[in-house]
């Protein structure tokens, strides 16, 4: 859930420092109390002091890209429109379909509504090739017990582009170990995949890893499809 506003208990809006390129994450306000109420510190009105030390307002993630800012909605394949407008925070969702359909447009857009919901928990966008690199770095440093456990225990995960490339055997084992974990914890994770389930399941080099995630998939994902362009 949401952190609170200190003031009226509604969801509080995170506040981005620009001097310390971070969130702080002991301010809790809303925009609704951020003109009525107080701050602790001089000089006590939160405009004031937000002012002072260069915060503001973000409703936004900051690693979304400018090109997926001002998603136009109306622009997504319909399929992408009807899963924008029925995602809930705690849902997992799988968006396929051909390119130009806006798979990765819907789900930057889902992706910060989730991000609102559990800030400041830890939520992570990745697209394949920068799940597979985090996980290299991982075994480069001897961390990779520490990556897996980041990114099947935080709040929200995104993966995007499944199946762009073919997968190695210790990635494919990776991914499964990611997925099923968090399903049967019933953490939130959103995938786009430009293949169905058939087409999907010719990626994995291991025939039995790659029906066992799709399994999962079918099984706990809600799963929207597209095959036309607008």
């Amino acid at each position: 859930m949401a952190s609170k506003c200190i003031h009226c208990k509604a969801p509080a809006t995170p506040v981005w420092d620009s001097r310390a390129v971070k969130f702080k994450t002991n301010v809790s306000v809303c925009l609704d109390c951020f003109g009525t109420a107080e701050y602790h510190d001089y000089p006590y009105s939160y405009r004031g002091v937000f002012d002072k030390h260069d915060w503001a307002f973000k409703s936004m993630h900051p690693n979304t890209p400018s090109a997926f800012q001002d998603t136009v909605v109306s622009k997504l394949a319909p399929q992408m429109q009807q899963a924008l407008e029925e995602y809930t925070p705690d849902q997992s969702v799988l968006l396929h379909g051909v390119t130009g359909t806006g798979k990765t447009r819907c789900a930057w857009a889902m992706f910060n509504k989730g991000w609102l919901h559990h800030y400041p928990k830890y939520s992570e966008f990745l697209t394949m090739r920068k799940l597979e690199q985090k996980i290299e770095q991982g075994f480069a440093n001897q961390t990779h017990g520490d990556v897996i456990e980041r990114l099947t225990s935080c709040s929200l995960l995104v993966i995007d582009d499944l199946g762009k490339e073919r997968l190695t055997q210790r990635m494919e084992t990776d991914l499964f170990s990611i997925i099923d974990e968090r399903t049967s914890n019933k953490r939130p994770t959103i995938i786009t995949t430009n293949y169905n389930g058939s087409g999907l399941s010719d990626r994995f080099n291991n025939g039995e890893t790659g029906t066992a995630i799709i399994r999962r998939l079918k099984d706990y994902f809600k799963i929207y499809g597209a095959s036309v362009t607008q």
